[in-house]
């Protein structure tokens, strides 16, 4: 059975954190009574991994592996796929560090 490149749940997480977003948004003055900008955080934290798996997505696309494999292939033989994987792999310390961040407050 052929699987698709993109799976339907890469799309469904990034429609998902899209909406999550817009409904922090709406809500964004309903934070103003907090002491840390914990809306802010998670607005980051939304975009972050939207960010994260639109890469993974736009590398499926460009290249002849699905989402699944995408971070454990690393040798593409396109420029653009090897600089996304590598993106995607520099954004772990960042995603890292953002969610101590949010965990220390």
């Amino acid at each position: 059975m052929v699987q698709p490149k993109v799976a339907t749940k890469d799309m469904m997480l990034v429609f998902c954190l899209g909406y999550l977003t817009y409904d922090l948004a709406c809500d964004w003055n309903s934070f103003g009574s907090c002491p840390k900008p914990i809306h802010k955080w998670l607005a980051g934290s939304y975009i972050i991994i939207a960010g994260w798996r639109l890469i993974v997505i736009a590398v499926a696309l460009i290249s002849s592996t699905t989402t699944m494999e995408v971070q454990l292939k690393v040798r593409y033989d396109s420029t653009k796929s090897r600089m996304l994987v590598l993106a995607t792999w520099l954004a772990v310390p960042l995603v890292a560090a953002w969610s101590l961040l949010g965990s220390t407050w």
